[in-house]
């Protein structure tokens, strides 16, 4: 398992030739664009440079979490 960016890229359980791209916390929510199987460790740290430029931006208040835009605003 490899950490990077704040996911872990790991073996997939079933197919050990891919990887999967998975959070490094409990509970997060894969993006539709980092689910799935890549079939190499460089492919998926490829698709997590890809996706963080253009991830939305969340504001907390303490009581909840509404999305601002994205981190490039």
């Amino acid at each position: 398992m490899i950490s990077y960016e704040g996911y872990y890229i790991k073996p997939h359980p079933h197919n050990p030739k891919s990887v999967v791209v998975v959070t490094q916390g409990q509970g997060g929510k894969i993006p539709a664009c980092l689910d799935g199987l890549f079939t190499s460790v460089g492919i998926a740290k490829q698709a997590i440079d890809q996706y963080l430029p253009n991830k939305p931006v969340r504001k907390t208040d303490g009581k909840r979490n509404e999305a601002v835009g994205t981190s490039r605003d």
